[in-house]
Protein backbone atom coordinates (compact mmCIF):
# COMPACT_ATOMS: atom_id res chain seq x y z
CA UNK A 1 0.00 0.00 0.00
CA UNK A 2 0.81 3.20 -0.81
CA UNK A 3 2.34 5.71 1.92
CA UNK A 4 -1.00 7.94 1.40
CA UNK A 5 -3.24 5.31 1.77
CA UNK A 6 -1.46 4.42 5.25
CA UNK A 7 -2.36 8.20 6.02
CA UNK A 8 -6.36 7.29 5.15
CA UNK A 9 -5.70 3.97 7.50
CA UNK A 10 -4.66 6.46 10.42
CA UNK A 11 -7.06 8.71 9.73
CA UNK A 12 -9.54 5.44 9.99
CA UNK A 13 -8.57 4.22 13.13
CA UNK A 14 -8.61 7.30 14.56
CA UNK A 15 -12.22 7.37 13.82
CA UNK A 16 -12.95 4.03 14.65
CA UNK A 17 -11.55 4.93 18.29
CA UNK A 18 -13.92 7.36 18.91
CA UNK A 19 -17.71 6.13 19.56
CA UNK A 20 -19.82 7.43 16.65
CA UNK A 21 -22.96 5.73 16.30
CA UNK A 22 -26.13 8.15 15.13
CA UNK A 23 -27.29 10.93 17.73
CA UNK A 24 -23.85 10.26 19.65
CA UNK A 25 -21.78 12.54 17.16
CA UNK A 26 -20.36 14.90 19.38
CA UNK A 27 -17.27 13.38 19.74
CA UNK A 28 -16.57 12.81 16.31
CA UNK A 29 -17.76 16.28 15.21
CA UNK A 30 -15.53 17.87 17.51
CA UNK A 31 -12.53 15.56 16.03
CA UNK A 32 -13.20 17.12 13.12
CA UNK A 33 -13.04 20.41 14.23
CA UNK A 34 -9.97 20.30 16.03
CA UNK A 35 -8.69 18.52 12.73
CA UNK A 36 -8.73 21.65 10.55
CA UNK A 37 -8.32 24.10 13.83
CA UNK A 38 -4.70 22.23 14.11
CA UNK A 39 -4.26 22.77 10.35
CA UNK A 40 -5.12 26.59 10.11
CA UNK A 41 -7.87 25.67 7.90
CA UNK A 42 -11.19 27.37 7.22
CA UNK A 43 -14.12 25.60 9.12
CA UNK A 44 -17.64 25.58 10.10
CA UNK A 45 -19.25 23.43 12.78
CA UNK A 46 -22.74 24.21 12.79
CA UNK A 47 -25.59 23.50 15.71
CA UNK A 48 -25.97 20.17 14.33
CA UNK A 49 -22.45 19.49 14.59
CA UNK A 50 -22.01 19.02 10.58
CA UNK A 51 -18.11 20.14 10.17
CA UNK A 52 -17.64 21.80 6.57
CA UNK A 53 -13.73 21.87 6.32
CA UNK A 54 -12.36 24.29 3.38
CA UNK A 55 -8.88 24.14 1.50
CA UNK A 56 -7.75 26.75 -0.76
CA UNK A 57 -6.61 24.72 -4.95
CA UNK A 58 -3.20 23.80 -5.42
CA UNK A 59 -1.00 25.83 -7.24
CA UNK A 60 -1.68 25.59 -10.93
CA UNK A 61 -5.42 24.59 -9.80
CA UNK A 62 -6.60 27.94 -8.90
CA UNK A 63 -9.29 28.37 -12.16
CA UNK A 64 -10.67 25.01 -11.73
CA UNK A 65 -14.37 24.15 -10.04
CA UNK A 66 -14.27 24.05 -6.71
CA UNK A 67 -15.23 20.15 -5.37
CA UNK A 68 -17.32 19.11 -2.74
CA UNK A 69 -16.09 15.61 -0.82
CA UNK A 70 -19.34 14.68 1.25
CA UNK A 71 -19.62 11.51 3.06
CA UNK A 72 -21.33 10.97 6.80
CA UNK A 73 -19.86 10.98 10.12
CA UNK A 74 -22.10 8.92 11.91
CA UNK A 75 -22.15 4.80 11.56
CA UNK A 76 -24.81 2.40 12.45
CA UNK A 77 -23.26 1.17 15.90
CA UNK A 78 -24.45 -2.38 16.24
CA UNK A 79 -22.83 -5.18 18.61
CA UNK A 80 -23.14 -8.69 19.00
CA UNK A 81 -25.49 -10.34 21.63
CA UNK A 82 -24.35 -10.45 24.45
CA UNK A 83 -21.17 -8.53 24.29
CA UNK A 84 -19.38 -6.68 26.76
CA UNK A 85 -18.93 -3.57 24.13
CA UNK A 86 -20.95 -0.19 24.78
CA UNK A 87 -21.12 1.44 21.99
CA UNK A 88 -21.82 4.96 23.41
CA UNK A 89 -18.96 4.62 25.13
CA UNK A 90 -16.13 2.75 23.58
CA UNK A 91 -14.00 2.53 20.31
CA UNK A 92 -14.13 -0.40 17.96
CA UNK A 93 -11.50 -3.29 18.01
CA UNK A 94 -10.20 -3.43 14.62
CA UNK A 95 -8.54 -6.58 13.17
CA UNK A 96 -7.60 -7.21 9.34
CA UNK A 97 -7.71 -10.77 7.81
CA UNK A 98 -7.65 -12.33 4.45
CA UNK A 99 -7.18 -8.34 2.80
CA UNK A 100 -9.99 -7.34 4.84
CA UNK A 101 -10.54 -4.99 7.50
CA UNK A 102 -13.56 -5.62 10.43
CA UNK A 103 -14.56 -4.55 13.69
CA UNK A 104 -14.60 -7.73 16.45
CA UNK A 105 -18.29 -8.21 17.76
CA UNK A 106 -19.13 -4.99 16.43
CA UNK A 107 -19.97 -2.97 13.63
CA UNK A 108 -17.28 -1.58 11.43
CA UNK A 109 -18.65 2.14 10.74
CA UNK A 110 -16.60 1.71 7.17
CA UNK A 111 -20.10 3.35 5.99
CA UNK A 112 -19.38 5.91 5.86
CA UNK A 113 -16.10 6.42 8.15
CA UNK A 114 -13.96 5.58 4.73
CA UNK A 115 -15.28 9.02 3.17
CA UNK A 116 -14.39 11.10 5.93
CA UNK A 117 -10.97 8.89 5.91
CA UNK A 118 -10.55 9.69 2.66
CA UNK A 119 -11.36 13.13 2.65
CA UNK A 120 -8.78 13.98 6.00
CA UNK A 121 -5.94 12.01 4.15
CA UNK A 122 -6.37 14.71 0.81
CA UNK A 123 -6.90 17.74 3.40
CA UNK A 124 -3.78 16.91 5.55
CA UNK A 125 -1.56 17.06 2.41
CA UNK A 126 0.28 19.40 1.42
CA UNK A 127 1.53 17.58 -2.02
CA UNK A 128 -1.75 15.78 -3.52
CA UNK A 129 -3.15 18.44 -6.39
CA UNK A 130 -6.69 19.57 -6.33
CA UNK A 131 -9.25 22.56 -7.01
CA UNK A 132 -10.30 24.61 -4.13
CA UNK A 133 -12.14 21.53 -1.49
CA UNK A 134 -14.97 21.33 0.88
CA UNK A 135 -15.50 18.56 3.09
CA UNK A 136 -18.85 18.36 3.84
CA UNK A 137 -19.01 16.01 7.26
CA UNK A 138 -22.52 15.14 7.97
CA UNK A 139 -24.72 13.50 11.09
CA UNK A 140 -27.00 11.33 11.74
CA UNK A 141 -27.71 10.13 8.30
CA UNK A 142 -28.57 6.93 8.85
CA UNK A 143 -31.62 7.80 10.83
CA UNK A 144 -33.37 10.12 8.27
CA UNK A 145 -30.45 12.16 6.51
CA UNK A 146 -30.71 14.88 9.40
CA UNK A 147 -27.52 16.42 9.02
CA UNK A 148 -28.11 16.99 5.68
CA UNK A 149 -31.45 18.26 6.07
CA UNK A 150 -30.64 21.09 8.60
CA UNK A 151 -26.93 21.77 6.86
CA UNK A 152 -26.98 25.87 5.72
CA UNK A 153 -24.36 25.46 2.31
CA UNK A 154 -24.72 28.90 1.68
CA UNK A 155 -20.93 29.85 2.14
CA UNK A 156 -20.12 27.01 -0.17
CA UNK A 157 -19.11 27.58 -3.74
CA UNK A 158 -18.66 23.62 -5.08
CA UNK A 159 -21.28 22.98 -7.44
CA UNK A 160 -19.44 19.72 -8.09
CA UNK A 161 -20.54 17.19 -5.37
CA UNK A 162 -18.50 13.72 -5.12
CA UNK A 163 -20.63 11.95 -2.31
CA UNK A 164 -18.34 8.59 -1.21
CA UNK A 165 -21.46 6.49 0.10
CA UNK A 166 -21.55 3.54 -2.23
CA UNK A 167 -20.85 0.58 -1.11
CA UNK A 168 -19.69 -1.30 -4.69
CA UNK A 169 -16.34 -0.29 -5.91
CA UNK A 170 -17.20 -0.13 -10.04
CA UNK A 171 -20.70 1.51 -9.48
CA UNK A 172 -21.21 5.36 -10.30
CA UNK A 173 -24.56 6.41 -8.54
CA UNK A 174 -26.35 8.97 -10.40
CA UNK A 175 -29.37 9.60 -9.21
CA UNK A 176 -31.81 8.15 -6.47
CA UNK A 177 -35.18 8.55 -5.09
CA UNK A 178 -36.67 10.88 -2.71
CA UNK A 179 -39.46 10.53 -0.63
CA UNK A 180 -42.24 10.70 1.78
CA UNK A 181 -44.58 9.16 4.16
CA UNK A 182 -48.13 8.88 4.12
CA UNK A 183 -50.24 8.01 6.81
CA UNK A 184 -53.87 7.55 6.95
CA UNK A 185 -57.13 6.65 9.02
CA UNK A 186 -60.76 5.32 8.29
CA UNK A 187 -63.85 5.48 10.75
CA UNK A 188 -65.99 2.46 10.66
CA UNK A 189 -69.22 1.83 12.40
CA UNK A 190 -69.49 -1.16 15.19
CA UNK A 191 -71.84 -3.62 15.42
CA UNK A 192 -72.90 -6.38 18.14
CA UNK A 193 -73.50 -9.52 15.74
CA UNK A 194 -73.46 -13.36 16.39
CA UNK A 195 -71.52 -15.75 14.08
CA UNK A 196 -68.99 -18.20 13.18
CA UNK A 197 -65.69 -16.49 13.78
CA UNK A 198 -62.85 -16.58 11.35
CA UNK A 199 -59.01 -16.56 12.14
CA UNK A 200 -57.61 -16.25 9.03
CA UNK A 201 -52.91 -15.76 7.85
CA UNK A 202 -51.48 -14.82 5.27
CA UNK A 203 -47.64 -15.97 5.43
CA UNK A 204 -44.84 -17.32 3.43
CA UNK A 205 -43.96 -14.24 1.24
CA UNK A 206 -40.81 -12.90 0.69
CA UNK A 207 -41.07 -9.31 1.76
CA UNK A 208 -38.26 -6.99 1.37
CA UNK A 209 -37.13 -3.20 0.88
CA UNK A 210 -39.24 -0.76 -0.23
CA UNK A 211 -37.06 0.75 -2.32
CA UNK A 212 -34.02 -1.99 -3.93
CA UNK A 213 -36.72 -4.44 -4.09
CA UNK A 214 -39.85 -2.62 -5.28
CA UNK A 215 -38.95 -3.64 -8.81
CA UNK A 216 -38.88 -7.63 -8.28
CA UNK A 217 -42.97 -7.43 -8.06
CA UNK A 218 -43.18 -9.23 -5.00
CA UNK A 219 -46.54 -9.85 -2.92
CA UNK A 220 -47.64 -7.04 -0.56
CA UNK A 221 -48.76 -9.05 2.59
CA UNK A 222 -51.39 -5.99 3.20
CA UNK A 223 -52.48 -5.83 -0.23
CA UNK A 224 -53.00 -9.64 -0.77
CA UNK A 225 -54.45 -10.21 2.23
CA UNK A 226 -56.78 -7.48 1.42
CA UNK A 227 -57.18 -9.42 -1.96
CA UNK A 228 -58.11 -12.23 -0.12
CA UNK A 229 -61.02 -10.90 1.61
CA UNK A 230 -62.58 -9.38 -1.02
CA UNK A 231 -63.17 -12.59 -2.77
CA UNK A 232 -64.26 -14.31 0.28
CA UNK A 233 -66.90 -11.39 0.86
CA UNK A 234 -67.96 -12.23 -2.86
CA UNK A 235 -69.12 -15.50 -1.64
CA UNK A 236 -69.51 -14.93 2.19
CA UNK A 237 -71.43 -11.75 4.03
CA UNK A 238 -68.14 -10.91 6.59
CA UNK A 239 -67.86 -8.48 9.00
CA UNK A 240 -64.66 -7.69 9.88
CA UNK A 241 -63.12 -7.78 13.49
CA UNK A 242 -59.41 -6.62 12.91
CA UNK A 243 -56.43 -6.98 10.63
CA UNK A 244 -52.85 -6.59 10.23
CA UNK A 245 -50.22 -6.49 8.38
CA UNK A 246 -46.25 -5.13 8.24
CA UNK A 247 -43.95 -3.85 10.93
CA UNK A 248 -42.46 -1.07 8.79
CA UNK A 249 -43.64 1.66 5.96
CA UNK A 250 -40.14 0.97 4.48
CA UNK A 251 -40.44 -2.60 4.61
CA UNK A 252 -42.91 -4.80 2.12
CA UNK A 253 -45.03 -6.84 4.40
CA UNK A 254 -44.47 -10.41 4.17
CA UNK A 255 -46.88 -11.68 5.82
CA UNK A 256 -50.77 -10.88 7.20
CA UNK A 257 -53.61 -12.05 9.36
CA UNK A 258 -57.42 -11.12 9.73
CA UNK A 259 -60.18 -11.88 12.18
CA UNK A 260 -64.05 -11.64 10.82
CA UNK A 261 -67.29 -12.83 11.61
CA UNK A 262 -69.27 -14.74 8.45
CA UNK A 263 -72.75 -14.37 9.07
CA UNK A 264 -73.82 -16.92 6.35
CA UNK A 265 -71.18 -19.57 6.54
CA UNK A 266 -73.26 -22.77 5.81
CA UNK A 267 -70.98 -25.88 5.42
CA UNK A 268 -67.63 -25.27 7.20
CA UNK A 269 -65.95 -27.71 4.86
CA UNK A 270 -67.25 -25.61 1.23
CA UNK A 271 -65.43 -22.60 3.06
CA UNK A 272 -62.43 -24.48 3.77
CA UNK A 273 -62.28 -25.50 -0.24
CA UNK A 274 -62.55 -21.59 -0.98
CA UNK A 275 -60.22 -20.73 0.88
CA UNK A 276 -57.85 -23.33 -0.67
CA UNK A 277 -59.24 -22.51 -3.91
CA UNK A 278 -58.17 -18.65 -3.61
CA UNK A 279 -54.75 -20.15 -2.25
CA UNK A 280 -53.95 -22.26 -5.24
CA UNK A 281 -54.81 -18.94 -7.51
CA UNK A 282 -52.59 -16.73 -5.84
CA UNK A 283 -50.05 -19.45 -6.19
CA UNK A 284 -50.53 -19.52 -9.95
CA UNK A 285 -50.56 -15.59 -10.19
CA UNK A 286 -47.13 -15.36 -8.06
CA UNK A 287 -45.36 -18.24 -9.77
CA UNK A 288 -41.62 -18.18 -9.88
CA UNK A 289 -42.33 -15.07 -7.73
CA UNK A 290 -43.45 -16.15 -4.52
CA UNK A 291 -43.32 -19.83 -4.07
CA UNK A 292 -44.64 -20.25 -0.63
CA UNK A 293 -47.85 -18.07 0.17
CA UNK A 294 -49.68 -20.06 2.91
CA UNK A 295 -52.89 -19.14 4.04
CA UNK A 296 -54.53 -20.53 6.54
CA UNK A 297 -57.84 -20.35 8.22
CA UNK A 298 -59.48 -21.62 11.63
CA UNK A 299 -63.21 -21.28 12.22
CA UNK A 300 -64.88 -21.02 15.76
CA UNK A 301 -68.56 -21.88 16.84
CA UNK A 302 -70.67 -18.89 16.78
CA UNK A 303 -69.91 -15.74 19.11
CA UNK A 304 -71.49 -12.70 19.91
CA UNK A 305 -68.04 -9.87 18.77
CA UNK A 306 -68.21 -6.03 17.83
CA UNK A 307 -67.59 -6.00 14.50
CA UNK A 308 -67.74 -3.12 11.45
CA UNK A 309 -70.72 -3.12 9.33
CA UNK A 310 -70.81 -5.27 5.96
CA UNK A 311 -70.99 -2.08 4.50
CA UNK A 312 -67.83 -0.31 6.66
CA UNK A 313 -65.85 -3.86 5.77
CA UNK A 314 -66.22 -3.56 2.01
CA UNK A 315 -64.98 0.51 2.17
CA UNK A 316 -62.33 -0.71 3.90
CA UNK A 317 -61.21 -3.68 0.96
CA UNK A 318 -62.15 -1.39 -1.58
CA UNK A 319 -59.78 0.94 -0.05
CA UNK A 320 -56.99 -1.14 -0.04
CA UNK A 321 -57.91 -2.48 -3.68
CA UNK A 322 -57.90 0.79 -5.46
CA UNK A 323 -54.61 2.67 -3.72
CA UNK A 324 -51.79 1.93 -6.27
CA UNK A 325 -49.18 -0.48 -5.12
CA UNK A 326 -45.15 -0.86 -6.06
CA UNK A 327 -43.73 0.33 -9.13
CA UNK A 328 -46.12 3.40 -10.58
CA UNK A 329 -42.77 4.34 -13.01
CA UNK A 330 -39.60 3.57 -14.66
CA UNK A 331 -36.85 6.24 -15.57
CA UNK A 332 -36.50 6.23 -19.09
CA UNK A 333 -32.78 6.72 -19.24
CA UNK A 334 -30.79 4.67 -16.65
CA UNK A 335 -32.07 1.76 -15.44
CA UNK A 336 -33.81 2.15 -12.04
CA UNK A 337 -37.43 2.72 -10.79
CA UNK A 338 -39.07 6.46 -10.61
CA UNK A 339 -41.53 5.98 -8.68
CA UNK A 340 -43.05 3.95 -6.45
CA UNK A 341 -45.35 3.18 -3.52
CA UNK A 342 -45.42 0.86 -0.36
CA UNK A 343 -47.92 0.11 1.85
CA UNK A 344 -46.07 -1.09 5.25
CA UNK A 345 -48.26 -1.18 7.38
CA UNK A 346 -52.02 -1.66 7.72
CA UNK A 347 -53.66 -2.21 11.01
CA UNK A 348 -57.71 -2.68 11.71
CA UNK A 349 -58.49 -2.39 15.54
CA UNK A 350 -62.15 -1.51 16.51
CA UNK A 351 -60.76 2.19 16.59
CA UNK A 352 -60.72 1.78 12.92
CA UNK A 353 -58.25 1.05 9.80
CA UNK A 354 -54.80 2.75 9.70
CA UNK A 355 -52.35 2.88 6.50
CA UNK A 356 -48.76 3.97 6.71
CA UNK A 357 -46.92 4.60 3.12
CA UNK A 358 -43.33 4.97 1.68
CA UNK A 359 -43.46 6.73 -1.25
CA UNK A 360 -40.71 7.43 -3.49
CA UNK A 361 -39.58 8.56 -6.39
CA UNK A 362 -36.46 10.62 -7.74
CA UNK A 363 -38.49 13.40 -9.81
CA UNK A 364 -40.50 15.77 -7.79
CA UNK A 365 -43.24 16.43 -9.96
CA UNK A 366 -44.53 12.34 -9.66
CA UNK A 367 -43.80 12.65 -6.23
CA UNK A 368 -46.60 15.35 -5.53
CA UNK A 369 -48.84 13.83 -8.17
CA UNK A 370 -48.40 10.29 -6.34
CA UNK A 371 -49.46 12.16 -3.29
CA UNK A 372 -52.28 13.43 -4.27
CA UNK A 373 -53.19 10.29 -6.38
CA UNK A 374 -53.30 8.44 -2.65
CA UNK A 375 -54.95 11.34 -0.97
CA UNK A 376 -57.80 11.33 -3.09
CA UNK A 377 -58.42 7.48 -3.49
CA UNK A 378 -58.59 7.76 0.81
CA UNK A 379 -60.80 10.78 0.84
CA UNK A 380 -63.01 9.09 -1.61
CA UNK A 381 -63.48 6.26 1.11
CA UNK A 382 -64.08 8.70 3.97
CA UNK A 383 -59.90 8.43 5.20
CA UNK A 384 -57.82 11.38 6.35
CA UNK A 385 -54.52 11.73 5.20
CA UNK A 386 -51.25 13.39 6.71
CA UNK A 387 -47.77 13.54 5.06
CA UNK A 388 -43.92 13.43 6.96
CA UNK A 389 -40.46 12.88 6.85
CA UNK A 390 -40.55 14.53 2.85
CA UNK A 391 -37.36 14.36 1.26
CA UNK A 392 -36.22 15.33 -2.30
CA UNK A 393 -34.72 13.01 -4.78
CA UNK A 394 -31.96 13.27 -6.71
CA UNK A 395 -32.97 13.38 -11.11
CA UNK A 396 -30.95 11.99 -13.52
CA UNK A 397 -28.80 14.79 -15.43
CA UNK A 398 -28.95 14.12 -19.00
CA UNK A 399 -25.83 16.66 -19.11
CA UNK A 400 -23.36 16.09 -16.64
CA UNK A 401 -19.45 17.30 -16.82
CA UNK A 402 -18.68 15.99 -13.54
CA UNK A 403 -20.44 12.60 -14.56
CA UNK A 404 -18.76 12.29 -17.75
CA UNK A 405 -15.19 12.90 -16.05
CA UNK A 406 -15.85 10.48 -13.36
CA UNK A 407 -16.65 7.78 -16.08
CA UNK A 408 -13.70 8.62 -18.05
CA UNK A 409 -10.81 8.16 -15.49
CA UNK A 410 -12.55 5.07 -14.45
CA UNK A 411 -12.19 3.67 -17.79
CA UNK A 412 -9.04 5.38 -18.09
CA UNK A 413 -7.62 4.08 -15.17
CA UNK A 414 -9.35 0.20 -14.88
CA UNK A 415 -9.56 -0.42 -18.78
CA UNK A 416 -13.46 -1.04 -18.86
CA UNK A 417 -16.80 0.93 -18.34
CA UNK A 418 -18.32 1.28 -14.65
CA UNK A 419 -21.80 1.05 -14.27
CA UNK A 420 -23.73 4.12 -14.01
CA UNK A 421 -26.78 3.94 -11.93
CA UNK A 422 -29.52 5.26 -10.22
CA UNK A 423 -30.54 3.76 -6.64
CA UNK A 424 -34.41 3.47 -5.64
CA UNK A 425 -33.62 4.80 -2.09
CA UNK A 426 -32.98 7.99 -0.70
CA UNK A 427 -28.72 9.40 -0.65
CA UNK A 428 -27.59 12.74 0.36
CA UNK A 429 -26.86 14.04 -2.90
CA UNK A 430 -30.41 14.50 -3.44
CA UNK A 431 -30.76 16.48 -0.13
CA UNK A 432 -27.55 18.60 -1.17
CA UNK A 433 -28.39 19.25 -4.81
CA UNK A 434 -31.95 20.62 -4.02
CA UNK A 435 -30.01 23.09 -1.48
CA UNK A 436 -27.17 24.24 -4.25
CA UNK A 437 -28.66 25.53 -7.98
CA UNK A 438 -26.94 23.91 -10.78
CA UNK A 439 -25.37 21.65 -8.77
CA UNK A 440 -24.48 17.60 -10.20
CA UNK A 441 -23.08 15.06 -8.48
CA UNK A 442 -21.99 11.26 -8.51
CA UNK A 443 -21.88 8.42 -5.62
CA UNK A 444 -18.90 6.01 -5.62
CA UNK A 445 -16.89 3.96 -3.02
CA UNK A 446 -14.74 0.91 -1.74
CA UNK A 447 -16.63 -2.61 -1.36
CA UNK A 448 -17.97 -2.92 2.00
CA UNK A 449 -19.69 -6.46 2.59
CA UNK A 450 -22.36 -6.84 4.84
CA UNK A 451 -22.66 -2.75 6.13
CA UNK A 452 -24.92 -2.35 8.83
CA UNK A 453 -23.84 -5.78 10.68
CA UNK A 454 -21.38 -7.09 12.97
CA UNK A 455 -19.84 -9.11 9.69
CA UNK A 456 -19.46 -5.60 8.22
CA UNK A 457 -16.16 -5.83 6.24
CA UNK A 458 -14.09 -3.16 4.00
CA UNK A 459 -12.29 -4.34 1.41
CA UNK A 460 -8.66 -3.08 1.41
CA UNK A 461 -7.59 -3.06 -1.94
CA UNK A 462 -10.91 -2.01 -3.15
CA UNK A 463 -10.58 1.02 -0.91
CA UNK A 464 -6.76 1.70 -2.09
CA UNK A 465 -8.45 1.64 -5.80
CA UNK A 466 -11.06 4.21 -4.74
CA UNK A 467 -8.38 6.17 -3.18
CA UNK A 468 -6.08 6.17 -6.26
CA UNK A 469 -9.59 6.93 -8.16
CA UNK A 470 -10.47 9.68 -6.43
CA UNK A 471 -7.18 11.40 -6.41
CA UNK A 472 -7.30 10.97 -10.32
CA UNK A 473 -10.61 12.70 -10.15
CA UNK A 474 -8.98 15.40 -8.35
CA UNK A 475 -5.95 15.80 -10.16
CA UNK A 476 -7.52 16.14 -13.90
CA UNK A 477 -7.96 19.39 -15.13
Amino acid sequence: MTASFDRVMKFFKEICAIPHGSYNIDRISDYLADFAKARGLEYIQDDLKNVIIFKAATPGYENEPAIMLQGHMDMVAVCDNPSEKDMEKDGLDIAEEDGFLFAKGTTLGADDGIAVAYALAILDSDEIPHPALEAVFTVDEEVGMDGATGIDLSKCKSKRIINIDSEEEGEIVVSCAGGVRLHADFKGELERITAPCVFLSLDGLLGGHSGTDIHENRANGAHLLAEILCNISEEYEIHLISMAAGEKDNAIPSSGSAEFLVSDLGDPDDFMLYVEEIENILKDDYLGIENNITITAGIQLPQESMCFTKEDTLNFFEFLAEVPDGVISYCDDVDMVKTSLNLGILLCTEAGMSVDFALRSSVESEKEDLVNRVTDVCISHNGEVSASGDYPGWEYAKESPLRDKTVAVYREMFGKEPLVKGIHAGLECGVLVSKIPGAEAVSIGPNILNAHTTKEKLDLESAKRIWEYVLKILSMK
